[in-house]
């Protein structure tokens, strides 16, 4: 019989609705086994929200490696996730003095649905740089509030004004949505909460071709430089997402979240499926259907 416990995170009494909603349990007889509740208020456009799937991924992986940060996750999106029990089995493939491979496979009804390779690395002494480049954000007294379509439950969890030069189905000339966000609730800004931000503004895709076209996950890595404690009140984080090319109905959307002070926190490839929508295959689970 499996003895499960819970993730500490989630039973201290004060969880957010992040660590609710992200919470795990694990197995003490078998280290690296998860069971999790996938909550439909990570509802998305098809399925499961993706970003929402990589921090549980992530808050698995975490609890393997102990205080290693998780900085890097690439994930494989294979069928879509609903709402309702789910399992994460985490491999450690690699354990060096310095750095950590592991591999989680998120799965429903025996099937995996995601597969994520991590990267945990101790933070060492080295060089460091860091340029700025300007991501055409306007003043946040110049943006609009986001204003979701209905049934798309992930947006519930965080607060933002987009770019009115870029809006999502606007049909403009260039695939981008950029803007400012904060979570609702107070929480650190750390890797497994970057981890669902970096998926969670609308796909810049949109802002050339209607869902669900342009939001369909193929495969989405993120890298994580910093963290952050808190947010002040009055504080906002940048983010900003691109998609320059499509060809042969893939795009790679290429995204960053800044702090308020504008330093880079974490970066994003995420590719994506941009075939119109009668081109999409009838019934087919070749390509993620994890939209954000």
């Amino acid at each position: 019989m499996m003895l499960q416990t819970r993730d500490p995170n989630e039973a201290n009494g004060r969880a957010t609705r992040f660590d609710t909603t992200t919470s795990l349990l694990f197995d003490r007889e078998t280290p690296g086994q998860f069971s999790a509740y996938l909550d439909p208020a990570w509802s998305s456009l098809i399925g499961m929200h993706g970003g929402y799937l990589v921090a549980l991924a992530i808050r698995a992986a975490q609890i393997v490696v102990g205080d290693r940060p998780i900085r890097t996750a690439t994930t494989s999106f294979l069928r879509p996730a609903s709402a309702g029990a789910a399992e994460l089995i985490v491999e450690v493939v690699r354990r060096g003095r310095s750095i950590t491979n592991l591999t989680v496979t998120l799965s429903q009804s025996s099937k995996a649905v995601v597969v994520c390779h991590l990267i945990a690395a101790d933070a060492v002494e080295s060089t460091a740089w860091e340029t700025l480049t300007d991501d055409g954000l306007p003043a946040f007294e110049r943006c609009v509030p986001l204003q979701p379509p209905p049934g798309v439950g992930h947006f519930a969890h965080g607060v933002a004004v987009l770019d009115p030069a870029d809006l999502p189905f606007s049909h403009g000339p260039r695939a981008r949505v950029a803007g400012y966000m904060r979570p609702i609730e107070t929480r650190p800004i750390d890797a497994a909460w970057l981890g669902m931000a970096l998926d969670w503004f609308p796909p810049a895709s949109f802002t050339r071709i209607d869902p669900p076209a342009g939001g369909i996950s193929i495969s989405y890595t993120i890298h994580i430089h910093r963290t952050l404690a808190l947010l002040g009140d009055d504080e906002w984080l940048g983010g900003a997402f691109r998609a320059d090319i499509s060809e042969g109905g893939i795009a790679l959307e290429k995204g960053v979240i800044t702090d308020p002070a504008g330093r880079i926190l974490a970066e994003s490839f995420h590719t994506r499926w941009t075939a119109g929508p009668d081109q999409l295959p009838r019934g087919s689970s070749s390509v993620a259907t994890s939209c954000s």
